[in-house]
């Protein structure tokens, strides 16, 4: 066994079992306060959902027939879902769903990629991401733009993310680690934002596909499947550019299961297909700024949004510069906040990563943008059924990690700290770090089945 194996293999798993433990022990204090709110409905609420995550790990144990688990867990899935039409239904978005909706009829009005956002600039063509928005835009041209066709994508883009989980977690854990794909199918946190436009769901779809891929390849170094990582690392880069780099997290890891020259050589067939799926945009943004644009035009704003109460107020002066020039002198002026308070640098944006880690309320947080916004009635409960589902993957996870498949453990961890440490310098979320779940979810059923059958999963490489 190579030397970088034996340390991933020695290392990797105690150090993921004392991270998740960590985020569960802060997670569990967040979830504490919001039983504290809403105890009746909270606690109602949280119990459904032990019970459909029973019926999902182990229906044995509900006396229900593992056949009948599969439609029961599928069609709660579908209603949570169909809930999430209730909150959309009869207001207006905000925020990203607002800004995802009005570039996809841009599109269809022929005007292309462009919005206008109150508080970045009006004419906005490269500050969010093409990929979602033109999926999104065909989606609507052919079956209309309307809370039901949303729906409806959202829904199949989530089967197909776990239609692959499963296959991932039957490579890692077995029969019990395919269940996670069940699992993802029916997490709150998924199902209930299935009527919104969001782009985390195409994320998750990309980060599970190129992890299929990257497993695939491990086990059987093929040019192909390095020609499809690439194709697939560069359709996330233009979906979520926040996690370009995150996929580098994986090849490190694949050195010590691999080897140098091996991995040196996927990099050479990864990069020229990677560089052939962004060329559209970089010409793009080329010919309508005459510079070159790699991602976004977003990252100086969110560095400042990083800062937090160190954030710099936007001149409006600025609005008179290009896109491009304009994020580039508030990047600058937020790096040189930065270099005159690092320690209030490392405290704020620190603060943020912690929160993103403890927190699973990215979905209220879209309700919470709408006009009107979300009653506080529901947010209370919501709130702890979002956060207890949350926690009910960290503590298991953070038991199976210990005894989990080196690889599986060491591309967990691998992403959780590449995760966290770009977040430091953008603005950080736990939408962020949702491509870690799907490897979370993987380990917390291999615990969950193993516990509640009394029989031991397997562990496989």
């Amino acid at each position: 066994m190579p030397l970088a194996s034996r340390y991933i293999s020695r290392f990797a798993p105690p150090l993921l079992t004392v991270q998740l433990a960590g985020i569960a022990v802060a997670a569990a204090a967040v979830e504490a306060v919001a039983l504290y709110r809403a105890p009746f409905w909270g606690v109602l609420g949280c119990g459904a959902w032990l019970a459909l995550l029973a019926i999902i790990v182990a229906p044995e144990r509900l006396g229900v027939r593992p056949r009948h688990a599969v439609p029961l867990a599928i069609a709660a899935a579908l209603a949570l879902r169909c809930v999430s039409t209730y909150f959309v239904s009869g207001v207006a978005l905000g925020a990203d769903p607002m800004n995802y909706s009005n570039l996809a009829h841009a599109v269809l009005d022929g005007r292309g990629l462009v919005t206008d956002d109150w508080r970045y600039g009006q004419n906005l063509r490269a500050y969010f991401p093409p990929l979602y928005p033109l999926l999104l835009a065909g989606w609507w041209a052919l079956f209309g733009a309307s809370l039901w066709a949303t729906l409806a994508l959202t829904t199949l883009t989530d089967a197909l993310a776990a239609w692959l989980l499963a296959g991932l977690g039957r490579r890692f854990a077995g029969a019990a680690g395919a269940r996670a794909g069940l699992l993802y199918f029916a997490y709150p946190s998924f199902a209930l934002a299935g009527a919104i436009p969001h782009k985390e769901g195409l994320t998750l779809l990309l980060g599970i596909a190129l992890l299929r891929v990257a497993v695939a390849w491990r086990d059987a170094p093929r040019d192909t499947l390095a020609a499809l990582a690439g194709v697939l690392w560069g359709l996330l880069a233009l979906t979520q550019p926040s996690l370009a780099l995150a996929p580098l997290a994986l090849a490190l890891v694949l050195i010590g299961e691999r080897g140098w020259w091996r991995t040196v050589r996927l990099g050479l067939v990864v990069a020229p297909a990677l560089v052939l799926v962004m060329s559209p945009w970089w010409l793009r943004n080329w010919l309508i700024f005459d510079r070159f644009v790699p991602f976004t035009t977003a990252s100086g704003f969110m560095t400042n949004v990083a800062l937090g109460r160190l954030g710099l107020p936007i001149d409006p002066a600025l609005f008179q510069l290009s896109e491009p020039d304009r994020a580039d002198v508030m990047g600058r002026a937020a790096l040189a906040r930065i270099a005159e308070q690092p320690f209030g640098f490392l405290r704020e944006s620190g603060w943020s990563v912690l929160s993103g880690l403890a927190y699973e309320e990215a979905t209220l947080a879209r309700y919470r943008h709408t006009s009107p916004p979300i009653a506080p009635a529901l947010h209370a409960p919501l709130t702890a059924i979002l956060q207890g589902a949350y926690l009910t993957l960290l503590v298991p996870a953070a038991l199976a990690a210990r005894r989990a498949s080196p690889l599986l453990a060491g591309w967990t961890l691998a992403l959780l700290i590449a995760i966290a440490g770009i977040g430091l310098w953008f603005e950080f979320g736990e939408r962020h770090r949702y491509l870690v779940t799907p490897l979370v979810m993987i380990l917390a059923v291999q615990a969950l089945a193993a516990t509640l059958s009394g029989r031991s999963s397997p562990n496989t490489r």
